[in-house]
């Protein structure tokens, strides 16, 4: 099962933050199953950008020393060309033109819903990347779960203490 943890999640579990405390437990057992290789979990880089917004510096320095504890979705930019740029030596370096909207389609359907951009880009990323749960306690989800999950039915929408009992209540399986 492939699990995607947006920033409330990804980053809870760095801090160790979350709130209610059964929520803060629910994350330490979605980190046991992937240890174990029950799930695959997954963010993408929405969330470091997010991360970065944080104000306390301790806090922002933690979560970046975190990055490369969890795997990055590889579908979350698009490489839409490249330009050419003349450098004061008069040389020339060729700069990728880059979006973060891999599904405009999906993107549009999601701010529609009610979701603000980055929120969007995270459920987008998750749809994108073939993810089977989206692990949140952020209530612009959870709030519109029914309308999100109609529109991208293969993904549900979790909070980490749902993910912990689907688990707790699965025979055992690989991760994906």
């Amino acid at each position: 099962m492939r699990v995607y943890l947006d920033n409330v999640a990804a980053s809870g579990r760095v801090v160790g933050d979350l709130a209610p405390a059964a929520e803060m437990e629910a994350v330490r057992e979605i980190e046991r199953a992937h240890s174990t290789g029950t799930i695959k979990r997954v963010t993408s880089r929405e969330s470091w950008r997010e991360q970065e917004r944080t104000e306390d510096p301790v806090k922002r320095a933690k979560l970046e020393a975190a990055r490369g504890e969890v795997s990055v979705v590889a579908t979350d930019h698009v490489v839409l060309g490249f330009s050419n740029l003349s450098t004061p030596q008069g040389t020339t370096a060729v700069n990728p033109m880059v979006t973060d909207i891999v599904d405009e389609a999906l993107f549009n359907d999601l701010k529609s819903i009610g979701l603000h951009d980055s929120d969007a880009r995270h459920l987008m990323y998750a749809v994108a990347n073939a993810c089977d749960r989206f692990v949140t306690l952020d209530p612009h989800f959870l709030d519109r779960r029914a309308a999100l999950e109609a529109r991208c039915p293969s993904l549900r929408i979790v909070r980490p203490s749902e993910l912990a009992a689907e688990l707790r209540s699965a025979p055992a399986q690989g991760g994906g």
